[in-house]
């Protein structure tokens, strides 16, 4: 059952984790790796997350964005904790190389999960099939069907053993030409159930590829799922809400911006008990520093230029 629910303030702090999973749902059986910690606190849990990389390792304007850019800020942290991606992390546009390439700064960079958006799909399944044994990380959805080797590869939901806490995670895509598409909601609501009623997870986290008003009420209509973090949105987004669910629990919803111009990272606090006892959110430019008259000009900036082909 849902645990009480608490006042959202809140404190920051800390946790790094590896995530490892198999097996698809309808034959799941949970594999868990216990991870070790750094700076750990056994009362916070750190996420940092990503959206819409677009295959850009580079800097894409005015040398900000880019996942060299994002992986310089995590190397500057003083938190360490689990690294997302909630989908469209490769390119159609880019070449078999140039998607290894990306690939390969993802595992550099410690990404521990991404969700499959459809820039994944779009470049084909035969190539993404060949792709996917090269992420160090786990590769997540729930609500599509496969009858080929994606299947296998792409992985229902993972349960991370991180610090005190354990942390599931799944993700949902939105429909695709030529792919059999599940209901997220009902698709999400039964992984979310196994993971938190079934699997005992402290924190439940789901990775939506939906679109930006279709994530907000995917989140709302949500039971058993703490935190939804936001795919395939245009709009830049500084703001972190915490929204009522289906069953008026609270849940963190949260996006970043496309290209690796803007970067999350999202903190819960826990009591004695792992009741959630707050949550504070902070978004980074990746290549400025940290300044916060410098980011509202450069972030105000970013939002005139949102139609830019970066």
């Amino acid at each position: 059952m849902y645990k009480p629910r608490r006042a959202f303030l809140t404190q920051l702090s800390v946790i790094a984790g590896v995530a490892a999973f198999n097996k698809p749902f309808n034959a799941v059986a949970s594999v868990t790796k216990s991870v070790n910690t750094l700076n750990a606190s056994q009362s916070a849990a750190a996420i940092y997350h990503t959206s819409d990389l677009n295959g850009h390792i580079s800097a894409v304007y005015k040398n900000i964005g880019g996942l060299r850019h994002v992986k310089t800020v995590l190397k500057n942290q003083d938190i360490g904790g689990l690294l997302l991606d909630a989908g469209n992390f490769m390119s159609t546009s880019k070449s078999m190389l140039q998607q290894r390439e990306m690939i390969s700064m993802m595992n550099a960079t410690g990404y521990h999960a991404a969700a499959l958006g459809e820039n994944e799909l779009n470049m084909g399944q035969e190539r993404l099939i060949s792709l996917i044994p090269l992420m160090q990380f786990s590769f997540l959805n729930c609500n599509m069907q496969f009858d080929n080797q994606l299947a296998e590869l792409v992985k229902p939901y993972i349960v991370v053993h991180s610090g005190n806490f354990k942390i599931g995670m799944t993700a949902v895509c939105k429909q695709i030409a030529g792919v059999k598409f599940n209901d997220p909601n009902a698709s999400a609501a039964r992984v979310a159930r196994l993971l938190k009623i079934n699997e005992k997870c402290d924190l439940v986290i789901c990775l939506s590829h939906l679109g930006e008003e279709s994530n907000r009420e995917f989140a709302k209509q949500s039971e058993n799922i703490d935190m939804v973090i936001s795919g395939n949105a245009p709009k830049f987004c500084l703001n972190t809400q915490v929204l009522g669910n289906k069953s008026k629990h609270e849940i963190v919803l949260t996006q970043t911006g496309r290209n690796g111009l803007l970067f999350g990272r999202t903190i819960f606090n826990f009591d004695t008990q792992k009741n959630k006892s707050g949550v504070k959110a902070k978004h980074f430019i990746p290549g400025l520093p940290d300044d916060r008259e410098l980011y509202a000009k450069t972030f105000s900036t970013l939002k005139l230029v949102s139609g830019l082909a970066v």
